[in-house]
C-alpha cells in the first residue's frame, strides 16, 4: 500500500482536522510510520495531503488549517 492511500484515514469525515480524533491520530501513526520507511519528507507528505484535500474540494484556508495541524505531529518525523 502506498502512503497517499492512507492519508484518507488521517480525517474524521471531511470536516474533522487532521489526526484529531483518537481513531485518526492512529492512522496518522501509521501514515508516520509508512512515510518513514519510504523515507519521505516532510514535503512531500505535505504534499500528498494537500492534493487530498483539493480533491475533497476544501478551501485554500482549510488546506493551510489542516497542514499546520499535519505538521506540528509529522515534520519532527520526517524532516
Amino acid at each position: 500500500m502506498a502512503c497517499e492511500d492512507l492519508v484518507a484515514g488521517c480525517f474524521a469525515g471531511d470536516l474533522a482536522p487532521f489526526g484529531v480524533h483518537p481513531l485518526d491520530e492512529e492512522r496518522a501513526l501509521e501514515y508516520m510510520i509508512c512515510c518513514r520507511k519510504n523515507q519521505m519528507s516532510w514535503a512531500q507528505a505535505a504534499e500528498q495531503i494537500t492534493n487530498y484535500l483539493q480533491g475533497k474540494g476544501c478551501t485554500p484556508e482549510r488546506i493551510v488549517s489542516d497542514l499546520e495541524m499535519a505538521r506540528q505531529k509529522l515534520q519532527p518525523w520526517l524532516d
